[in-house]
């Protein structure tokens, strides 16, 4: 699956996997994209709560709204199933045909690179310093450094390798 060439423009999905620290750390990116590409538009979609994406018809949803974006970031995967369920929404969102990346707490990078592979085939990823239990807004506001923006918007644009291109295994 092509990345994207710029967010310039764009219409950027932001999927919410359910975790508290999730809504706080999507907003604070699509602040910080909004400051850079202000002509970029930006649509949430909502897992009420994170195990609920084993749900068929939450699968099906999340492949219907990715269908609708240009490219997505996905949010927070931190130790076990969170980060599991996020690889599941990112692995969804390439289904779909769009570019994604999920952002994931610092020192889970493993877990993430594991659950994606078993899904068939390695995803991008972004590690934050943003702690999965992280919900004060300003704080998130101060982790989010045009740092780790520089890094998302690297891991939307840059081409994908011949592990990320390869077909996904059947589940």
């Amino acid at each position: 699956m092509p990345r994207v060439d710029s967010v310039e423009g764009k219409h950027i999905g932001l999927y919410d996997n359910g975790k508290p620290a999730a809504e706080p750390l999507l907003t604070a990116v699509q602040e910080k994209l909004s400051a850079r590409y202000p002509d970029a538009t930006f649509e949430w979609y909502h897992v009420e709560h994170l195990n609920q994406i084993k749900n068929d018809d939450e699968q099906e949803s999340v492949v219907d709204w990715a269908e609708g974006v240009d490219t997505a970031i996905g949010a927070i995967g931190d130790c076990g199933s969170c980060t599991k369920f996020l690889a599941w929404g990112i692995e969804l969102i390439e289904d779909a045909g769009t570019p994604g990346v999920g952002l994931i707490d610092e020192g889970f990078e493993l877990d993430y690179q594991s659950n994606a592979v078993e899904r068939g085939r390695p995803l991008r990823y972004k590690k934050t310093p943003v702690r999965c239990e992280t919900t004060d807004l300003e704080r998130v506001r101060e982790e989010v450094s045009e740092e780790v923006v520089d890094g998302i918007v690297e891991e939307l644009t840059n081409p994908l390798s011949d592990k990320e291109r390869a077909e996904p295994a059947p589940q």
